[in-house]
């Protein structure tokens, strides 16, 4: 199995479904309203290079699987609320956050509103993007 070369940033991604009590736009404002302006500095304390919130529209997916779909029909679109994505310094950044009591703060209330068991996490490296203009 190959590492991820120590002189390359660590890629930690999670997916996050809502509870089905909460709408779709009430899961997203309850993460950039009241879970991110918790997190925020636990991520600065650590050094996190990025974080982005990949929000996916119920709506948007529901269309592009039906369009694409079409081309595709062995595709498993995805149906989940949510995708974050961090660029951390290493692996070690994933556990000192995540043991950090600011963030046991940050994330009291996501059983209300996270779909926890769902989550689907990895882990790995950018070789680069060759089509990013803004680089």
């Amino acid at each position: 199995m190959s590492e991820v070369p120590e002189s390359r940033p660590v890629k930690f991604t999670i997916t996050h479904y809502r509870q089905q009590q909460h709408s779709h736009e009430a899961f997203i404002d309850w993460i950039v309203e009241e879970h991110l302006p918790l997190a925020i500095p636990v991520f600065e304390k650590y050094g996190v290079i990025k974080y982005c919130l990949f929000v996916t529209p119920p709506s948007q997916n529901g269309a592009l699987k039906e369009e694409i779909g079409a081309f595709r029909p062995t595709w498993d679109f995805a149906t989940f609320d949510c995708f974050i994505e961090y660029m951390l310094p290493d692996m070690e950044t994933i556990k000192k956050i995540m043991s950090d009591p600011d963030w046991q703060v940050a994330v009291k209330d996501q059983d209300k509103w996270v779909d926890v068991p769902k989550a689907l996490v990895s882990v790995g490296y950018c070789t680069g993007n060759l089509l990013d203009k803004n680089q």
